[in-house]
């Protein structure tokens, strides 16, 4: 079992895009792969994430998503506009870990640049 952070350093710099590659070449080598977004932020309720467009790129993979907040902005400032809880980085070690014990590859995109805070 392996777990990869896929980051960069901005919004719009092709993580997203990053994963689904990696996870499609996973997938086509026979591996297990789950894909976890630890923030989801920008996006409604009942529209698709990151880790759902990875899944339509790659093929068959688990996504997880461990919070989503409605402004686009880095995630520990959307869930305080939101009034919610910010996802700390010892959840989404946590979520990884987990993810691991039940896939071959688990591959955690983040959010923003490599320096976005996830908590205050």
């Amino acid at each position: 079992m392996s777990v990869l952070v896929i980051t960069g350093t901005g919004t719009e710099v092709g993580k997203t895009i990053t994963t689904a590659a990696v996870a499609a070449a996973a997938v086509a080598a026979g591996r297990s792969v789950a894909v976890l977004k630890a923030a989801q932020t920008g996006v409604r309720p009942d529209e698709p994430g990151d880790a759902q467009e990875v899944a339509r790129l790659a093929g068959p993979v688990t996504t997880a998503e461990l919070a989503r907040y409605p402004d686009p902005l880095a995630p520990a400032t959307a869930a305080r506009r939101a009034g919610r809880a910010p996802v700390r980085p010892s959840e989404i070690a946590e979520a990884a870990a987990k993810l691991a014990t039940e896939h071959d590859l688990v591959l955690v995109e983040g959010a923003g640049g490599l320096l976005v805070r996830f908590d205050e």
